[in-house]
């Protein structure tokens, strides 16, 4: 894809993302690849949960289930992604409108350094996955091999007294943890990559609404007549006035597609979150399981992270919109083109939020009240 390469790559590479225009033939080679990839998937989600609500600790109830609730959690991402996937193309679609491609150098130095901050961000969320799937599996491998026992779901609806079903197991288990992750990251980099490209365009629109004067001022050099002038002036301020629509409605669409995982997300968190703090409590500081459970709450707390952070940057810079046409030189305006900004300043006093489930909006505040209600139900659980 075009936009977030990174993202739409892992989720091919995992068989979650059929890349479009496919031939015939890798068609269906990639169709029976994902087939196979959402059965390891949801196989190993399917056991990992009979396993939870199997076992009668509750300290080994709660290990378990702290991550067996986040892997339900993507197996309902990507359920998610194949029922939005024409909704999602639509909005990579939308970033290649002539309205959003950067028309100069300047416009594209803001694209590439928001393309970048995409980049790095996904490149970081996948080293931090991928080294608790390790601490959780490989590095414990030997534990494993000489104990007999299993890295994740002790449960598994055949008999595993044999060599070969042992080492299926965790070949398994494994493999399914590591789709996991990459899987994972793919959908969080994907939708806060939609709002880091939201936060672009604005960058960009504010750019083109403090050039605006300038390009005035060019139009006027370049106008034969006062009617040619003043037509292209209706049509600086009209691709003016769009931009900011198109860019209204882009977050809009963003929160549409995505704000009931957004949701899902914050619940599974928030529930995680706890339960993660409480097992990290019971393990030895030096241990492998104290690394794994650490980078596990790592990944958690990055997941709600990104999508706070982010949808509060897309808030703040489409306020700056209105700060932008303020710092114009009103002087040489013509009245009707000044009414006509003052109305677009008038709009960007409501600002794009990024909610979840429209009822949370996400923000540096709502990060901090998840923190909050998990360290509440924490002091619960180890009180009870």
């Amino acid at each position: 894809m075009h936009t977030l390469p990174l993202s739409f790559a892992l989720l091919t590479y995992t068989g979650y993302w059929r890349p479009i225009n496919l031939k015939f033939i890798k068609y269906w080679a990639y169709i029976i690849y994902s087939i196979v990839m959402n059965f390891l998937l949801y196989s190993f989600t399917f056991c990992g949960l009979v396993d939870c609500f199997i076992t009668k600790d509750l300290e080994t109830f709660i290990e378990k289930f702290s991550l067996f609730l986040s892997v339900l959690g993507v197996s309902c991402k990507v359920i998610n992604l194949t029922l939005r996937r024409d909704k999602i193309i639509g909005l990579t679609d939308m970033l290649l409108q002539d309205i959003c491609v950067p028309r100069n150098d300047r416009e594209m130095d803001i694209q590439r350094r928001f393309d970048r901050s995409a980049k790095i961000i996904t490149i970081c969320c996948e080293i931090l996955n991928e080294s608790a799937v390790f601490f959780a599996t490989v590095a414990q491998f030997r534990y494993f091999i000489s104990t007999r026992t299993l890295p994740l779901s002790d449960w598994v609806p055949y008999d595993i007294s044999s060599t070969t079903a042992f080492w299926a197991t965790i070949l398994h288990q494994t493999i399914g943890l590591i789709i996991c992750a990459n899987a994972s990251v793919a959908h969080e980099t994907l939708i806060s990559g939609f709002m880091i490209q939201t936060c672009a365009q604005l960058d960009i629109l504010c750019y083109r609404a403090r050039m605006l004067p300038s390009s005035l001022r060019e139009a006027q050099k370049c106008s034969i007549s006062k009617e040619d002038f003043k037509a292209r002036e209706q049509r600086l301020i009209r691709e003016l006035v769009h931009h900011h629509r198109f860019v209204y409605r882009f977050a809009e669409r963003i929160n549409a597609v995505f704000t009931l995982m957004i949701s899902v997300q914050f619940t599974i968190s928030s529930t995680v979150l706890c339960l993660s703090i409480y097992k990290m409590l019971t393990k030895n500081l030096l241990s492998l399981e104290f690394a794994w459970s650490s980078s596990y709450l790592g990944c958690m707390l990055m997941q709600i992270y990104l999508y706070c952070w982010f949808g509060n940057e897309v808030t703040l810079k489409s306020t700056e919109i209105g700060n932008a046409i303020y710092e114009m030189e009103w002087p040489m305006l013509p009245v009707d083109l000044m009414k006509i900004l003052l109305l677009i300043i008038t709009r960007s006093k409501r600002p794009i939020k990024i909610t979840s489930g429209y009822m949370i909006t996400l923000s540096n505040d709502s990060f901090m009240k998840i923190i909050k209600i998990s360290y509440s139900a924490y002091n619960v659980l180890q009180g009870s």
